[in-house]
């Protein structure tokens, strides 16, 4: 039961919804800035660091152009169509390691994950997006196509400089599996690379990198955020302040016991959730960034593969949560479009007019569940006025 076409089917109908969301200012500013520095100089992406806070991304500030003045359907579909794109890629990765009924189910399972609704839906998402998309083929091509495996692993990092973990991630497939070195050689050397001009053009924001209190940051959220890469029923942020994300956790801890239970003594369940937790590290200090969901996204890529292990043994309660977590990332995407449009028809009310007005509160216990998100450091969950508050859905 090979069905290819199963995987990008569903991750293009669950976030369906999300061809309709209007375009926030973040969204708009990103498409203009690339049409901006693209139309003074087309190499102007490779001289500056034009990426988000302050980093160099070049190949993404060409994505931004590709579809730059485009509606907002032809927008968000280009990002549809990544994520089922990269659903493709993550099945056919999965047949390399997994019976087919199993990974197909894993790659299922990818394509729905609730969290996903952040890079399919947020047009400013693609970074993320269009990096998974590229470790991913890096992954797929190591054994036997070991120069495109670099390539890839170097445009992964183009896109986003925390691509560059799928060298370290390679060498663990690799190793555990007991397979050549060659590729994921070439993919840490490609990433490698990337990342040196990366570090070296990039002028990144304070925020952005790890800081002295990084490590208690990321010890603190790495466990929540971790469960949710396996068990996507809740967003760690909003726990316990959103009753759904409570309930959420509450389903999701005893899922993660029998996971962990019956799943700990298969070599492949153990290298995907190694893969997993080995993609969040770099992004550990930053998880309650917004909610972080976007940085779900490569961890998931070994979720995907313990899930479709588990499946080997345990088909039927894994299609069920599939089904499951399918449903509620529908419910999640017809959210995001909802608060897309709320965003677009009461902006005016929530920026602060005047000289002397105050900041919007931003406190992150009192942001609802996710949503889309504004630039210049205006939290997306602003809009949400009543609902902003403690307690309250």
């Amino acid at each position: 039961m090979k069905r290819p076409w199963l995987p990008p089917l569903l991750a293009v109908l669950v976030f369906l919804p999300l061809i309709g969301a209007p375009l926030l200012i973040d969204e708009r500013v990103l498409a203009f800035e690339a049409r901006k520095w693209i139309g003074l100089d087309p190499l102007a992406p490779w001289q500056l660091p034009a990426g988000g806070s302050g980093t160099w991304r070049p190949l993404l500030v060409y994505a931004y152009w590709l579809d730059a003045g485009a509606s907002s359907a032809v927008r968000h579909g280009f990002n549809l169509g990544v994520h089922g794109a990269t659903a493709w890629l993550v099945h056919r990765w999965l047949a390399q390691r997994l019976p087919s009924t199993a990974a197909l189910v894993g790659a299922c399972w990818f394509a729905v994950h609730p969290a996903h609704v952040a890079t399919a839906g947020w047009v400013a998402g693609r970074a993320d997006g269009l990096m998974v998309l590229a470790a991913v083929g890096a992954l797929v091509v190591a054994d036997k196509r070991v120069l495109l495996a670099g390539v890839l692993g170097a445009v992964a990092v183009l896109f986003k400089e925390t691509g560059a973990v799928i060298g370290p991630m390679a060498l663990l497939v690799a190793w555990m599996g007991g397979r050549s070195l060659r590729g994921p050689v070439a993919i840490c050397v490609g990433a490698g690379l990337a990342l040196t001009a990366s570090l070296w053009m990039a002028v990144p924001g304070a925020g952005y990198l790890a800081s002295a209190g990084a490590l208690d940051i990321a010890l603190s959220w790495l466990p929540p955020y971790a469960i949710e890469v396996l068990v996507p029923t809740f967003v760690p942020i909003g726990v316990p302040s959103v009753t759904r994300d409570l309930l959420g956790i509450v389903v999701a801890l005893p899922v993660v016991a029998l996971f962990i239970q019956i799943g700990r003594s298969d070599r492949t369940w153990l290298l995907g959730v190694g893969l997993a937790v080995l993609a969040l590290l770099p992004v550990a200090h930053v998880l309650p960034n917004d909610g972080g969901q976007w940085y779900l996204l490569l961890p998931s890529v070994g979720g995907a593969l313990a899930w479709g292990a588990f499946a080997v043994d345990q088909r039927r309660a894994t299609i069920a949560l599939t089904v499951l977590f399918a449903a509620f990332a529908l419910y999640e995407a017809a959210a995001w479009g909802a608060a897309s449009s709320r965003v677009e028809a009461t902006l005016e009310l929530v920026l602060p007019s005047g000289p002397e007005a105050a900041p919007p509160k931003q406190d992150p216990r009192t942001w609802p569940h996710r949503g889309p998100s504004f630039c210049c450091g205006l939290p997306y969950q602003l809009f949400e006025g009543e609902a902003a508050q403690p307690g309250n859905d």
